[in-house]
């Protein structure tokens, strides 16, 4: 069921609170670790949001910033909640896909170094972190 949050949420960002808007909110909040649009769809399937309306409302939660877009190397898109999430990025097993949050990237030194490397670039609007190795069980195998 979703939250009153949810609702205003999308408000906030000028959108109406469509079933689909608010099953795809709900999919991404139960979940503790990124979802790709394909995971998405088949945790709304039984609100009978098909996989266009599942690409296309992820679509439109990136762009209002409501969404984030991870890339995990797995060869698509992998999505979650935005919110509450500053300086949050993921490590993961490369050889079993296990994916672990972590924080902090001391982003503010890590801006300052890259642009005086750079003679192209004078700012920088976001970024996105992700390492990826072996997992403590896997790498016991």
């Amino acid at each position: 069921m979703p939250t009153t949050s949810d609702a205003d949420l999308l408000r906030a960002h000028e959108m109406r609170a469509t079933t689909p808007r608010l099953a795809v909110l709900s999919a991404l909040r139960k979940t503790k670790y990124p979802m790709s649009a394909h995971d998405v769809a088949k945790a709304v399937r039984t609100k009978k949001v098909d996989m266009v309306t599942t690409y296309r409302t992820l679509e439109s939660f990136k762009t209002a910033g409501i969404v984030t877009q991870v890339e995990l190397q797995r060869g698509r898109a992998y999505y979650e909640l935005s919110e509450g999430r500053k300086d949050h990025h993921h490590i993961v097993c490369i050889n079993c896909d296990t994916v672990e949050d972590f924080t902090g990237c001391d982003y503010d030194a890590l801006v300052k170094k890259a642009l005086r490397q750079t003679v192209g670039f004078s700012s920088v609007t976001h970024h996105s972190l992700e390492l990826f190795g072996m997992c403590t069980p896997c790498s016991k195998k």
